[in-house]
């Protein structure tokens, strides 16, 4: 979950390396490095810390000036955070400098073999193995040297890496994670995500397995690893600088918050026709007949995602009538029912790089089943490896906890169960005209929650600034709502916050209410209200305080609970976007209230890209 960046031009590094680290420090923020050159000597500094620590050293400590550099921020796996782990890291000499996202699988077998042959090592991390490797196979040519050390290296790993021999160049190598090239005149950049290019280029290749990228003044050359030369494919990226700047919003995660209305309307743009949904990315590869033979689904995603597959399930079934299941990327590699050609998995990730997800395909390729990717990332890993990708249109998300990508996710689940329900004349389709008219409305709608929602919010979020546990409850697809909302509030306020399935609260769950505690109860599916309100009922009798948050139709909720709040009514395949909304404003404000840095929560990183 480190982030790697890249510089190779006319211009002076620095300033390009720093603000491209700091377009990728949601990857990681435990420690910053950077290594530069003049094409005559590379200088590192480093730090423990973020990159704006790592701007503070330079200031008092500043590095040469040179047009060409690597940096990197780091998530530690393998080794504390401190300054002798942090990347650039070297070997026995400075003669080597990698930076590395992944991990080394057989890091303790090499440093072993190389620890016999007399190289001592320095820091805890697997990384080291790679400068030490680069030392023990140098042939005096940098390439070939890459090119005979990385064969002994299993993992999934993305490298750059310098040497002080050949100080105009850099090579780039991408095993099973990802690393992008981006390209502008007479210069080109490397980044592990796309919005740390934004700003230099829209241009990009991202660099494959088997490919080896050498970056020289003006010139990128792609090998492959027997040295052939590769054509590199460049991709147009749709986003845009304006989509990762700030602008006048405090934080990340409040802005994307904000921009659900936007990307949910991008991804739902094109796709929705007078009477039918239109998935032309799908339509022209699966046929009736192919969609016919399916006789199972499964989602499978992690954390947010894997919610969103829950809700995708549920939808899924009222509207296809397969059996679906939903799956935690990491488990289903190793336990999951019977799998063959006519089982439909539908992988979910925001990133398209996270690794538990793309292990899970790869398992899920083995048995011949047929893969959908929903993603909001071009040319990802993961939209590579399925047999077919629905991409969300969320934009980019900076801050750690996900929000827009979320709703987004749900949006495109929901329009693929509409899409095979129509191909496939399975028992939903007569529903599809109702649900069409509501996705039609939906933009409108979740801008109404935004205003209904935020003040109320930020006034409740000042209860829990002396809290310490939090319970939400709800039944059917507000029972998985919670769960999301409880994800929020654990990994943004840094709450012990726990959800339950409202009709469960008795068998146990009720020991732990007590005067007091706050509890948030969900009450948005309308056939569901009447039992969601007995329950809150039992908690009401144990003195919790009780918000309910349920549709503006709804007028039986409000004498029940100590606070209630409206949101609008769609239908309830819907409502979980929505709702979705007042559990990330009150995770966010509830977040700032305690002081907490919401864009990069402690011990976490975006984009899981190790196992």
């Amino acid at each position: 979950m480190s982030g790697i960046v890249g510089y190779i031009g006319k211009r002076n590094a620095l300033p390009i390396l720093l603000d491209s680290l700091d377009k990728l420090d949601y990857r990681g923020y435990d420690s910053a490095g950077i290594a530069v050159s003049n094409q005559h000597q590379i200088e590192m500094k480093k730090t423990i810390g973020r990159v704006k620590d790592l701007r503070n050293l330079l200031l008092r400590e500043p590095i040469i000036q040179g047009n060409l550099g690597i940096g990197h921020t780091r998530w530690a796996t393998h080794g504390v955070p401190s300054v002798i782990n942090s990347h650039p890291l070297t070997g026995c000499t400075d003669q080597f400098f990698v930076v590395h996202n992944g991990i080394i699988e057989n890091f303790l077998y090499l440093r072993k073999q190389l620890s016999l042959k007399g190289h001592v090592f320095a820091t805890e991390t697997d990384t080291e193995v790679i400068p030490h490797l680069l030392e023990e196979y140098n042939t005096g040519n940098l390439e070939e040297t890459v090119r005979k050390a990385l064969p002994l290296l299993k993992g999934s790993f993305a490298l750059a890496i310098m040497s002080n021999d050949e100080p105009d160049r850099i090579i780039a190598v991408s095993q099973d994670n990802p690393l992008v090239l981006g390209f502008g005149k007479d210069e080109s950049f490397l980044a592990s995500d796309i919005p740390a290019l934004l700003p230099y280029t829209r241009e990009i290749h991202p660099i494959k397995n088997g490919e080896i990228a050498i970056l020289t003044p003006g010139k990128v050359i792609m090998k492959d690893l027997h040295g052939e030369v590769q054509e590199v494919e460049r991709n147009f990226v749709e986003w845009n600088n304006q989509d990762v700047l700030l602008s006048n919003h405090e934080h990340y995660m409040l802005k994307e918050i904000f921009e659900q209305p936007k990307a949910i309307e991008d991804t739902l743009q094109g796709r929705i026709g007078e009477n039918e949904i239109l998935l032309p990315e799908l339509d022209d590869f699966l046929s009736k007949e192919k969609i016919k033979s399916i006789k199972k689904i499964d989602f499978v995603a992690n954390g947010t995602s894997y919610h969103a597959g829950m809700i995708g399930k549920k939808i899924m079934e009222q509207l296809v009538g397969l059996p679906v299941e939903v799956s935690f990327s990491s488990e289903f590699r190793y336990d999951h029912g019977p799998l063959d050609e006519n089982n439909l998995v539908i992988f979910i990730s925001q990133s398209g790089e996270t690794a538990d997800t793309l292990s899970a395909l790869r398992e899920a390729k083995k048995f011949r089943c047929l893969v959908i990717a929903i993603t909001n990332t071009t040319g990802s890993t993961i939209s590579r490896k399925a047999d077919y990708t629905l991409y969300t249109k969320a934009g980019p998300e900076l801050a750690v906890p996900a929000t827009k990508a979320y709703t987004a996710q749900i949006t495109a689940s929901i329009l693929l169960a509409m899409w095979l329900t129509q191909k496939g004349e399975f028992m939903g389709t007569p529903m599809i005209p109702e649900l069409i008219s509501s996705l039609n409305r939906l933009k409108s709608d979740v801008e109404s929650t935004l205003i209904m929602t935020q003040d109320a919010i930020d006034q409740f979020a000042q209860v829990t600034f002396d809290q310490e546990h939090i319970f939400l409850m709800g039944r059917g697809l507000d029972y998985v709502l919670a769960l999301e909302g409880a994800l929020k509030l654990q990994e943004v306020a840094y709450l012990h916050a726990d959800a339950y399935a409202a009709g469960e609260m008795k068998h146990g769950t009720m020991a732990l209410i007590t005067p007091g505690v706050p509890v948030i109860a969900l009450a948005t599916q309308e056939h569901l209200v009447e039992k969601t309100i007995s329950n809150i009922k039992e908690v009401k009798a144990r003195d919790a305080f009780v918000v309910g948050i349920t549709t503006v139709r709804d007028e039986l909720l409000y004498e029940e609970v100590d606070h209630v709040m409206y949101i609008p009514s769609t239908h309830s395949f819907l409502m979980p976007i929505l709702a979705a909304i007042p559990l990330q404003l009150l995770a966010y404000y509830s977040g700032t209230v305690r002081g907490h840095d919401v864009d990069r929560p402690r011990n976490l990183a975006k984009s899981l890209t190790v196992e």
